[in-house]
């Protein structure tokens, strides 16, 4: 799994957090956005929040689109994350808990594309 931490843009608050990466065993790309809250007993405010599922995001576009207005995407970002995807392939298939989170997420699939892989990798 690859990650990376982006620089928040100017103005955001002090505990906002930005990651992108590659998630090889959910064979997706994943964004994350959050800010921290004032209070230790709030949850934190996410702002974007995509990749936590078997094939969600496949197109590495999409997280940077998702993040591009909390921080600054450096411009070698995505030849980044697409070098992280072929060095780490995609490892959903064959792992021991491939049925069991696929059966799960294939009833919550966002799109026909994500659906199609999660049937493929359970074949």
């Amino acid at each position: 799994m690859s990650s990376h931490t982006l620089t928040p843009l100017g103005g955001a608050p002090a505990g906002r957090t930005v990651r992108v990466g590659w998630d090889a065993p959910l064979a997706s790309f994943f964004a994350i956005a959050w800010d921290e809250p004032a209070d230790e007993d709030d949850e934190p405010d996410y702002l974007a929040f995509a990749g936590a599922a078997p094939y969600d995001v496949s197109e590495v576009d999409t997280v940077l689109e998702l993040v591009g207005p909390y921080a600054v995407v450096p411009e070698d970002l995505r030849a980044q994350l697409l070098n992280d995807r072929a060095a780490e392939g995609e490892r959903f298939r064959g792992r021991p808990a491939t049925e069991l989170v696929g059966a799960l997420a294939l009833p919550h699939a966002r799109t026909p594309r994500q659906a199609d892989a999660i049937r493929a990798a359970l074949r």
